[in-house]
């Protein structure tokens, strides 16, 4: 999906909203180009479940964390938000701008609420997960967020890897090639 189609598509998404979600993604592997299935594996995912938002008068995540941490009786003053590591937020979007190697990549950040179903593909044919030779296994975040136990997780989506999009009642397929 190119930049311009995302923003019309979230043209009208004031605020946050709750948006359906479908991705295509190259999945990383240990090896090199020993591992006989390297650049051959991806990960689709369907039905996830997450949150956009636009950052116009606060920062969405910020805000998300600390009314959590109050709800658990903990001080959200405790909660500290801090730079972006990587990438350039479009004032007023949900997106990110992100140069590399000379070239602009755009990414959808979302609030991550629920996984959809996750398939893994070797060359566009299903394969378990466990049969992957040379799997990254992702360790979760050890980010503090003030001591909150009901973490807020931000994912940041390639655009060139959405594969579909439901927002606002409308649903938007997008075929293309793994990113």
């Amino acid at each position: 999906m190119h930049i311009e189609q995302a923003k019309e598509i979230f043209a009208n998404v004031n605020g946050s909203s709750f948006i359906g979600l479908d991705s295509l993604t190259q999945v990383p592997l240990f090896g090199g180009k020993r591992n006989p299935m390297q650049g051959r594996v991806t990960k689709l995912m369907t039905g996830a479940n997450v949150m956009v938002f636009q950052n116009k008068h606060s920062s969405s995540y910020g805000d998300m964390v600390q009314r959590r941490l109050e709800r658990e009786g903990k001080d959200p003053a405790t909660f500290q938000l801090s730079p972006r590591a990587w990438g350039e937020r479009i004032p007023e979007t949900p997106f990110i701008q992100h140069e590399k190697d000379g070239e602009m990549h755009y990414y959808l950040e979302v609030i991550f609420l629920r996984a959809g179903e996750v398939q893994y593909l070797l060359d566009g044919e299903p394969i378990a997960k466990a049969d992957i030779v040379g799997l990254k296994e992702t360790e979760p975040s050890e980010e503090s967020q003030g001591g909150l136990e009901n973490k807020v997780v931000i994912r940041s989506f390639k655009l060139a890897s959405i594969t579909g999009l439901r927002v606002d009642g409308h649903e938007y397929l997008i075929l293309k090639e793994a990113a």
